[in-house]
């Protein structure tokens, strides 16, 4: 996966997609929408900045998402 991929991930009941934005191969913590979000992230197993079409912007780890 690199960056400006679409990608899928499920949200509940549901599925939701984005756009890859950036990329990260060491453990990461950011704040989104107020609430604390870690992805422990490495060059086997990279986390992903992703926004999605409402400009809503999520964090998450490769095996959570499929292309």
């Amino acid at each position: 996966m690199k960056k400006g991929d679409t990608v899928h991930w499920k949200w509940g009941a549901h599925e939701a997609e984005g756009k890859i934005t950036g990329e990260h191969d060491k453990p990461v913590e950011k704040i989104i929408k107020g609430a604390k979000v870690k992805r422990n992230a490495s060059k086997e197993e990279p986390a992903y900045d992703i926004k999605q079409k409402d400009g809503s912007k999520v964090l998450k780890s490769e095996s959570e998402l499929k292309k």
